[in-house]
């Protein structure tokens, strides 16, 4: 019973842990939108470094598809686009540590959430 509930507060703390602000094009924070994207890696071995080099990729991917693409043109947008990318990077490597000390204690996970603000 206890394990159910501290792999529950796990997923949660991965969910919380890859959690990023990136700031929207415009500067009222009412108007910021909320993307995510689930990441599976329940068919990864985390103790093998093939497993956390491809749950490494798959983090990458996630937070590329959370902020998006920009318009190289629009100064604003780059700059949004760079602070999404940081930081949803910094929550994703977060995330990892999370995730890699479950695998290690013999309690992984199965999903992890990537969002951005």
């Amino acid at each position: 019973m206890s394990n159910i509930i501290f792999t529950k507060a796990l997923c949660a703390a991965a969910a919380i842990a890859i959690t990023a602000t990136g700031l929207s094009a415009s500067a009222n924070a009412q108007n910021r939108t909320v993307r995510s994207v689930e990441v599976s890696y329940a068919d990864l071995d985390l103790n093998s470094e093939d497993g956390q080099s491809t749950l490494q990729g798959r983090l990458k991917g996630a937070v590329r598809k959370v902020c998006g693409s920009y318009d190289s043109k629009n100064l604003l947008e780059m700059q949004d686009h760079s602070a999404c990318m940081e930081q949803a990077s910094a929550s994703a490597q977060r995330a990892s540590v999370t995730i890699m000390a479950a695998a290690k204690a013999g309690k992984s996970t199965e999903t992890a959430m990537a969002i951005s603000n």
